[in-house]
């Protein structure tokens, strides 16, 4: 045979080998996936096919390697068979067995490489349904405690609190047992009385335990509920808190060293215990609105609090109270606002305030705007250092009295004014950094400001 007809005969045994590769590729793809989920004859087809598929594959291999040495070589006459010694007729024999032998690993190649899918496809359908019934028992548990909640028996009820909160420790929709445990706070209480207070008070007692780690990234809302002597101290709530027409009552409300990261409302919130603290409670990075809010008792005490990248807003809100206490606050970067907010004989006491802070780097401000002060002490001991700290804008001032003193005392000025209306009271005039204010009649009666 000559050289052109070899290369012809070549060329046509390819693309003999490339059709029959495409055609089983095709009838490949149209098995889709439910055949190769099927376990019945269908998957022995599927399994034969991709068999013949490897071997179409490695012939068209070898036979693209042996159109390449032949071409390299030029085409060479095979001889005879009578002109093979035993010798030769030997290496023909081991060059069959080889490729016997290499067709044979093909097959055990496409065998493994099917029972390995196979493997994997049952091992996704295993995990998938264990996920399934894994979620299934987390909505049985839910709906058990629900119900539990909902029980006309105290003791039921306590028990589906608890069951609740441990779902919610377990459960990735954290979120909705919480939200549960908070709307159960917000329903009107049944009529069993002492039995009602100990479920909700073991409700907040899981609510704060769990506010530290567990559930410090969730958000709570207790709009609407009514507090007895409420402890959320040492609570970390890095998400919304909701106290929208919430009522605190009792001899304390403490929220003592709790740190809030997210948003806290108190719209319409009315603070009634004898004593309401946020003592060394730390805000960052957020919101805090007292949006029309009550404050009564004896005490409303922010001291030693951290404001940090946050605003804490006082607005329109009633301040029934004697005294409120924002001394040694710590404001590093942020603002702390009381606007349109009506004072009458108290002591707005925010002496020392960063008193902590030795290198400011931020830019705090403390601001009373619209307000309006009657017969009030602002104790302003050790403040104003940085000359934008302190904010009096649009206040009416009636006999109002400022204390102020600093042991370093270096003449700064420090207090901004503007517009200002004057009743029967001076500014300290050391301190004032801007003069806007107005002396209105009865201006004689003034009381003398202590030295700045």
């Amino acid at each position: 045979m000559s050289p052109t007809v070899g290369r012809y005969v070549l060329i046509g045994v390819l693309v003999a080998v490339a059709v029959a590769v495409f055609v089983a590729g095709r009838r490949r793809r149209g098995l889709g996936l439910p055949a190769l989920r099927r376990r019945t004859s269908a998957d022995q087809r599927s399994l034969t096919v991709a068999v013949l598929s490897w071997l179409l594959v490695a012939l068209v291999v070898a036979a693209a390697s042996g159109a390449a040495l032949l071409w390299a070589f030029g085409w060479p006459r095979l001889p005879s068979m009578p002109a093979f010694d035993p010798a030769q007729t030997l290496d023909l024999v081991r060059i069959v067995l080889t490729v016997v032998a290499g067709i044979g690993g093909v097959v055990l190649l496409a065998v493994n490489m099917r029972k390995q899918r196979v493997t994997e496809a049952e091992h996704d359908l295993a995990v998938a349904r264990a996920e399934r019934e894994r979620e299934q028992g987390f909505n049985e548990r839910f709906g058990t405690a629900a119900e539990q909640l909902a029980h006309g028996n105290a003791a039921v009820r306590l028990a589906g609190a608890y069951a609740m909160a441990g779902l919610a420790d377990e459960w990735s929709q954290a979120q909705v047992c919480v939200d549960v445990l908070c709307g159960y706070l917000r329903l009107p209480p049944p009529a069993d009385g002492d039995e009602e207070t100990q479920v909700r008070n073991t409700i907040l007692r899981l609510i704060r335990e769990r506010a530290r780690d567990r559930w410090s990234s969730l958000d709570f809302d207790f709009t609407g509920v009514e507090f007895e002597d409420a402890d959320f101290s040492g609570g970390d709530f890095s998400g919304t808190v909701v106290f929208d027409g919430a009522k605190f009552a009792g001899s304390l409300t403490s929220f003592r060293g709790t740190t809030f990261a997210g948003r806290l409302s108190c719209h319409g919130t009315v603070f009634e215990s004898t004593e309401t603290s946020f003592a060394g409670a730390e805000f960052h990075a957020a919101k805090a609105e007292f949006v029309g809010a009550r404050f009564a008792g004896d005490l409303l005490s922010f001291e030693n609090v951290t404001v940090d990248r946050i605003s804490v807003d006082f607005y329109r809100c009633d301040f029934a109270l004697p005294l409120l206490d924002f001394s040694l606050a710590t404001i590093s970067s942020g603002v702390l606002r009381l606007q349109h907010c009506e004072l009458t004989r108290a002591t707005l006491d925010f002496s020392f305030l960063n008193d902590s802070l030795w290198n400011l780097t931020g830019f705090p401000r403390v601001t009373l705007e619209d307000c309006r002060l009657t017969q009030c002490l602002i104790d302003l001991r050790w403040s104003g250092q940085p000359s934008w700290l302190w904010w009096l804008d649009g206040c009416r001032l009636e006999q109002v009295e400022f204390k102020t003193g600093h042991p370093d005392d270096t003449g700064k000025r420090w207090l901004n004014v503007r517009d200002v209306e004057l009743v029967a009271t001076e500014l300290p005039e050391r301190c004032v950094n801007q003069r806007g204010a107005v002396q209105m009649p009865g201006a004689g009666n003034n009381t003398p400001s202590a030295p700045c």
